[in-house]
């Protein structure tokens, strides 16, 4: 797990730049990442790709007296408090792939020992709509056919909308290279899942050549692409209710980082389960390449070469009873050139990052259930109404793009106010997502605000 969003404090003392800490494997500038990563709090699905850049490490400061080295230190073991709202929205069918996700996580984040603790609750409120009330669409959610020609024949009412809300709970702890969390999904759920995760990342120092750096990561994580995976559903006219998806598994990450460039690698397996949903894994890999254009104190830029790949066992993107309602194509390959610049002017930070490239997609035709029986009952009353009761595979390739903005300022000593947005096309669908926080430090910061701009998301939603 990387260090809670707003632990901002445990980075180096106020006036430096931080260089990649001992262990840390590059992470992508942004966009092209439906392939899971390293989430930087416990619900958070895997939504990026194993290979982004590194921050780039700056040049040396100037040296500092005692005192200013004592004050340094004092900011930055600060306790803080991040209180924000973030809105992730992403189109699809009324009541099952369309999502408007708004989440108001408060954050309290405190040193321990030599080490930062957090805890954390997060409200959310998810609105998918509703489902269409003609029988193709009505067929494609919960009950199927049988249950769609029902509501044709008034025997029962609509699905009605789709929408969901509660409060999740997380705690987690830092130490040097190793990160631990738990936490649960949201309480007002349908479901509610225990997630959470550790990971270690650590270095082989070598004089005369390149560092050596690794990561391995253990977790099991919520999968919040819809509704349905995220919180579960109901279909009203059946009573079946099913969904709730989390992923569990690893994965083993390493690089080769060189002065100012290095390259990367990772490997990656997860199990997909839910309640009333199909099993499902997902094999996933990275590679690719960085380079730090420009390192500076108050200004950083940095790009590369990025590769990831992933495949499900199975097309599990449907919203029947047994589908767990999450992007899971049998083949996904991207490969983009990524962009990041950074910059800091007086008590203003900001950051923007770009990625564009190219990405295959495919997935197989999928039955609305798994059941034979099921299927064939489906089959039958879909062909007296003049339709199908499968979905189509497809295979495609296009450009795939990503942009996201982030700025951060300090009101006063103890308060900093920032905002972020981003959009991007990487799964399949255009999603939006921005947020505005406040951060409260009980230690006055009187060091140069940080730089790149403090990572503010919301802790379920992917990057």
């Amino acid at each position: 797990m990387q260090a809670p969003f707003v632990a901002t404090v445990s980075a180096p003392p106020p006036g430096t730049v931080p260089p990649p800490s001992p262990g840390a494997i590059p992470d992508p500038v942004i966009g092209l990442e439906p392939a899971p990563t390293l989430p930087p709090s416990p619900f958070r699905r895997p939504g990026g790709s194993q290979a982004n850049l590194a921050r780039a490490s700056a040049a040396p400061a100037a040296p500092k007296t005692l005192e200013e080295e004592l004050d340094a230190i004092q900011q930055a073991r600060s306790a803080t408090i991040t209180v924000g709202t973030t809105i992730r929205q992403h189109n699809g069918a009324g009541g099952m792939g369309r999502m408007l996700d708004v989440e108001t996580p408060v954050t309290v984040d405190f040193p321990v020992g030599d080490g930062r603790a957090y805890v954390q609750a997060t409200p959310v409120t998810l609105r998918a709509g509703s489902v269409g009330g003609d029988f193709a669409s009505s067929s494609q959610f919960g009950g199927g056919p049988a249950a769609a020609n029902a509501q044709q024949q008034g025997a029962v009412g609509a699905p009605g909308s789709q929408n969901a809300s509660g409060v999740g709970v997380a705690g987690g702890y830092q130490l040097s290279g190793l990160k631990l969390d738990l936490g649960v999904t949201p309480f007002g759920f349908r479901y509610q899942n225990i997630v959470g995760g550790a990971r270690f990342d650590g270095e082989v120092a070598n004089e005369d050549g390149p560092r050596l750096s690794y990561g391995v990561e253990a977790s099991r994580r919520a999968v919040t692409d819809t509704v349905l995976s995220y919180a579960g559903t109901r279909d009203s006219r059946t009573g079946e209710s099913w969904g709730g998806v989390t992923a569990t598994g690893g994965r083993l990450r390493g690089g080769l980082n060189y002065d100012g460039y290095g390259f990367y690698g990772s490997l990656g397996w997860h199990s997909l389960n839910g309640h009333n949903v199909q099993s499902n894994s997902r094999l996933s890999g990275g590679a690719g390449f960085y380079t730090q254009l420009i390192r500076e104190p108050n200004r950083t830029l940095t790009s590369g070469l990025d590769l990831t790949v992933f495949g499900y066992d199975k097309n599990q993107g449907y919203y029947t009873v047994g589908n767990g309602g999450y992007f899971s194509p049998q083949r996904f390959v991207a490969l983009s050139v990524p962009l990041a610049w950074a910059e800091r002017q007086g008590r203003f930070s900001y950051q923007i990052k770009g990625a564009i490239g190219v990405q295959h997609i495919k997935q197989d035709a999928a039955n609305y259930f798994s059941d034979p029986a099921r299927q064939a009952q489906a089959e039958a009353v879909a062909a007296a109404y003049g339709t199908q009761a499968s979905y189509a595979g497809q295979s495609k390739t296009g450009i795939g793009y990503g942009l996201a903005l982030a700025a951060e300022y300090q009101l006063a000593p103890k308060w900093f106010l920032g905002g972020n947005f981003s959009i991007d096309n990487a799964r399949d669908y255009r999603q939006y997502k921005g947020g505005v926080y406040v951060r409260y430090a009980l230690e006055p910061q009187t060091g140069p605000v940080p730089m790149p701009v403090p990572p503010f998301a919301s802790p379920y939603a992917s990057e």
